[in-house]
Protein backbone atom coordinates (compact mmCIF):
# COMPACT_ATOMS: atom_id res chain seq x y z
CA UNK A 1 0.00 0.00 0.00
CA UNK A 2 1.34 3.31 -1.24
CA UNK A 3 0.01 6.60 0.43
CA UNK A 4 1.02 10.27 0.44
CA UNK A 5 1.64 12.77 3.04
CA UNK A 6 0.03 15.79 2.41
CA UNK A 7 2.07 17.99 4.45
CA UNK A 8 5.27 16.76 4.09
CA UNK A 9 4.58 15.97 0.03
CA UNK A 10 5.86 12.20 0.73
CA UNK A 11 4.99 8.92 -0.50
CA UNK A 12 4.94 6.36 2.25
CA UNK A 13 4.98 2.72 1.08
CA UNK A 14 3.58 0.19 3.98
CA UNK A 15 4.58 -2.90 2.59
CA UNK A 16 3.29 -5.44 4.61
CA UNK A 17 0.26 -3.47 6.34
CA UNK A 18 -1.88 -6.44 5.24
CA UNK A 19 0.13 -8.91 6.63
CA UNK A 20 -1.15 -11.32 9.30
CA UNK A 21 0.92 -12.32 11.96
CA UNK A 22 1.12 -15.52 10.62
CA UNK A 23 2.60 -14.14 7.32
CA UNK A 24 4.86 -12.07 9.74
CA UNK A 25 6.07 -15.27 10.98
CA UNK A 26 6.22 -17.63 8.08
CA UNK A 27 8.37 -14.75 6.15
CA UNK A 28 10.99 -14.52 9.26
CA UNK A 29 10.62 -18.65 8.79
CA UNK A 30 11.49 -19.05 5.56
CA UNK A 31 14.31 -16.58 5.23
CA UNK A 32 15.69 -18.13 8.50
CA UNK A 33 15.39 -14.55 9.98
CA UNK A 34 17.11 -13.43 13.24
CA UNK A 35 14.37 -12.58 15.85
CA UNK A 36 13.94 -11.76 19.82
CA UNK A 37 13.93 -15.03 21.82
CA UNK A 38 11.44 -13.32 24.08
CA UNK A 39 8.84 -14.07 21.41
CA UNK A 40 9.61 -17.97 22.21
CA UNK A 41 8.48 -17.05 25.50
CA UNK A 42 5.34 -16.16 24.96
CA UNK A 43 5.72 -12.84 24.40
CA UNK A 44 3.63 -11.49 21.56
CA UNK A 45 4.33 -7.83 21.05
CA UNK A 46 7.80 -5.83 23.01
CA UNK A 47 8.22 -2.61 24.16
CA UNK A 48 8.91 -0.59 27.48
CA UNK A 49 8.67 -2.87 30.29
CA UNK A 50 5.10 -1.51 32.08
CA UNK A 51 3.76 0.11 28.82
CA UNK A 52 0.56 1.22 29.67
CA UNK A 53 -0.89 0.47 26.10
CA UNK A 54 -0.37 -3.18 27.26
CA UNK A 55 -2.73 -5.40 29.08
CA UNK A 56 -2.79 -5.29 32.54
CA UNK A 57 -2.11 -9.53 32.55
CA UNK A 58 1.40 -8.85 30.58
CA UNK A 59 2.39 -5.77 32.97
CA UNK A 60 1.57 -7.62 35.48
CA UNK A 61 4.25 -10.68 34.39
CA UNK A 62 6.58 -8.24 33.04
CA UNK A 63 7.32 -6.50 36.47
CA UNK A 64 7.31 -9.82 38.36
CA UNK A 65 9.99 -11.13 35.61
CA UNK A 66 12.10 -7.60 35.87
CA UNK A 67 10.99 -6.48 39.63
CA UNK A 68 14.30 -3.87 39.63
CA UNK A 69 11.68 -2.11 36.86
CA UNK A 70 8.86 -2.35 39.41
CA UNK A 71 10.70 -0.68 41.84
CA UNK A 72 11.87 2.36 39.15
CA UNK A 73 8.28 2.82 38.23
CA UNK A 74 7.72 3.28 42.34
CA UNK A 75 10.58 5.09 42.95
CA UNK A 76 9.39 7.23 39.81
CA UNK A 77 5.81 7.98 41.55
CA UNK A 78 7.81 8.87 45.01
CA UNK A 79 9.30 12.06 43.38
CA UNK A 80 6.27 12.64 41.37
CA UNK A 81 4.52 12.69 44.88
CA UNK A 82 7.27 14.37 46.42
CA UNK A 83 7.32 17.61 43.93
CA UNK A 84 3.40 18.01 44.09
CA UNK A 85 3.38 18.09 47.71
CA UNK A 86 6.14 20.95 46.97
CA UNK A 87 4.17 22.65 44.64
CA UNK A 88 1.05 22.31 47.35
CA UNK A 89 -0.98 20.05 44.97
CA UNK A 90 -3.59 17.46 46.16
CA UNK A 91 -3.21 14.02 45.55
CA UNK A 92 -5.19 11.13 47.08
CA UNK A 93 -2.10 8.73 46.84
CA UNK A 94 0.40 8.53 49.99
CA UNK A 95 3.02 6.36 48.35
CA UNK A 96 4.63 5.83 45.13
CA UNK A 97 2.99 2.09 45.66
CA UNK A 98 -0.40 3.53 46.09
CA UNK A 99 0.25 5.39 42.65
CA UNK A 100 1.87 2.02 40.84
CA UNK A 101 -1.43 -0.32 42.00
CA UNK A 102 -3.59 2.23 41.01
CA UNK A 103 -1.50 2.62 37.69
CA UNK A 104 -1.49 -1.31 36.97
CA UNK A 105 -5.26 -1.26 37.60
CA UNK A 106 -5.30 -3.23 41.14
Amino acid sequence: MIETCQIKGKHILNPIIDWTDKDVWDFIKLRNLPYCSLYDEGFDRLGCVGCPMAPIRQRLYEFKRYPERKISYINAFERMLEERRKRGLETEWETGQDVFDWWIGK
